[in-house]
């Protein structure tokens, strides 16, 4: 299979492989399940020379593979994509634990189980509703731990 890009495409090409080896890697690089990404991402490597993008992907001859050059990480908006995405997820994420762990401890495990998705949904509501506005407001301000 043959598939033509112009060199505008293949620079795109690369920041998404930034993106997607970031989620796949950055908090794990030895995940073997996803060596066959790990392979493809070296083949699209392999072609940045013929693209005319050498100051983008350099290759290593002593450990045989292509790596991503410091020009290519300082002028990719991939991970300006990144964090943001990692900043949303993080608040949302907060805010939808603490809705889970407060209704809970509001109503019992049992209870929120047995609730209908619109009385859930309702509760739910009211308590990310406080969440949101409190870190929009305060950020992380008046987040403490008890002992």
């Amino acid at each position: 299979m043959k598939i033509n890009i112009t060199k505008k495409q293949y620079r795109t090409f690369l920041e998404m492989l930034e993106i997607a080896d970031w989620v796949l890697h950055a908090h794990d690089t030895e995940r073997v399940e996803t060596k066959k990404y790990r392979e493809f991402e070296q083949l699209v490597f392999s072609f940045a020379k013929d693209c005319g993008f050498e100051n983008l992907v350099e290759y290593d001859e002593e450990l045989n593979e292509h790596f991503p050059t410091r020009e290519f990480e300082e002028t990719s908006p991939g991970m300006d994509y990144i964090r943001d995405f990692e900043n949303d997820t993080f608040w949302n994420e907060l805010v939808e634990r603490l809705t889970e762990r407060d209704l809970i401890r509001l109503y019992g495990e049992d209870r929120v189980d047995s609730m209908n998705r619109q009385e859930l949904a309702e509760k739910e509501n009211q308590l990310e509703k406080r969440y949101a506005e409190e870190f929009y407001q305060n950020g992380l301000e008046n987040v403490t731990f008890r002992n």
